[in-house]
């Protein structure tokens, strides 16, 4: 199964016909999908940044322009409000479109997480620490963990920090969930502090103009191809489905190995 691990509505995902058109055309099952900060009807033209900086060094600055422009209780409830119009298009989309409630953990409570499984029935968490910044050692991210763990959800966390890495790394054994650290953020550090990090992390590799192919070798020669999930990152990107599968398509890999980065890796974390 291919499935493209981690995007947001827009762009070329802008509705249920557009996403079913892309992912037909390009022979992928099905995409993980998630708001996107605001409504964006085009995809965003990018540069290709990630060939020409640092991938820690980059993540990190583009981590305090997201933080900048979206954290905000405007795009808190923009964000909050588009999860309903994600669980109306996974509704529509015929098992082609998986959930990712993205949750404010300033906002929420282990009730309402409850409440909103209970009426969406999503695949899985996100947090993002740019937008929403919350601490890694806090008792709402302890929280938030336990419940992915309780209902055998993955969690996608976007981590925004030097300091929240480490902290991330120092707590990931503490549970039995499966986290998914987006962008390869602070790959680097994970390397460095691997004897600390629990067995439950896998690693995203989205998106296309901000990870560089020379760092998504780095991750699968360090952690193995076992760890690695394809995602786009649509719509921060054009033609990012189509560039992050030829990627991974050119790596000198084994068919059986290229199989699991494209899908099969996430299809056992999600059990479907």
């Amino acid at each position: 199964m291919i499935i493209d691990g981690h995007a947001h509505l827009g762009g070329d995902y802008r509705d249920v016909k557009s996403i079913v058109s892309v992912l037909d055309r390009l022979g992928v099952d099905k995409v993980v999908l998630c708001p996107a900060d605001s409504i964006r009807r085009q995809s965003m033209s990018l540069p290709d940044m990630g060939t020409r900086v640092s991938g820690m060094k980059l993540n990190f600055v583009v981590n305090r322009f997201i933080r900048s422009v979206s954290a905000t209780r405007s795009k808190w409830a923009a964000i909050e409000m588009a999860n309903k119009k994600i669980f109306d298009t996974a509704a529509l989309s015929g098992g082609r479109v998986l959930q990712f409630y993205w949750v404010n953990p300033l906002e929420t409570t282990a009730d309402k997480l409850e409440e909103k499984l209970e009426l969406w029935k999503f695949a899985g968490i996100k947090l993002h620490q740019g937008c929403h910044p919350f601490r890694i050692k806090s008792g709402i991210f302890r929280d938030i963990a336990g419940f992915a763990a309780l209902k055998s959800l993955p969690l996608f966390i976007h981590l925004y920090s030097r300091k929240e890495v480490m902290d991330f790394i120092s707590v990931s054994g503490n549970f039995s969930t499966n986290f998914i650290v987006g962008h390869l953020i602070g790959l680097e550090i994970f390397i460095k502090q691997r004897k600390m990090l629990g067995d439950n992390v896998f690693f995203d590799i989205s998106c296309p103009p901000l990870v560089s192919s020379e760092r998504i070798r780095l991750a699968i020669n360090e952690f193995g191809v076992r760890k690695i999930i394809m995602g786009s990152d649509t719509p921060y990107g054009r033609d990012n489905l189509e560039r992050v599968l030829s990627r991974i398509r050119s790596l000198e890999l084994k068919t059986e190995e290229i199989d699991m980065i494209l899908g099969n890796n996430l299809e056992k974390i999600l059990l479907i």
